[in-house]
């Protein structure tokens, strides 16, 4: 059940950032980042392209982390991460 949560919650926040209503905010992003302590895991290659070749994928990758570690963020919070990252490190168009 909590997969099928995670995959709806996935599904209608790409289809609301790919049309650009919402927009995300990286210093909330960066300050959950920083909250969650997203480096303890992600410390040798901090962010790879390699399964994130695009925006999309990215939240994907964010919203797993979130459902996995149970860091309890809001559908909000997970495009503010993935905002902050993309500003930081990935710099994909959106």
């Amino acid at each position: 059940m909590k997969k099928v949560i995670a995959l709806f919650a996935t599904s209608v926040l790409l289809s609301v950032s790919s049309t650009g209503f919402a927009e995300g905010n990286p210093e909330s992003g960066k300050a959950l980042h920083k909250e969650a302590n997203c480096l303890s895991c992600h410390t040798a290659n901090p962010y790879s392209t390699a399964k994130t070749p695009n925006f999309e994928r990215l939240v994907k990758a964010v919203d797993f982390c979130n459902t996995n570690l149970n860091t309890g963020w809001f559908e909000d919070e997970v495009l503010d991460v993935a905002v902050y990252l993309n500003q930081k490190y990935y710099k994909y168009p959106r």
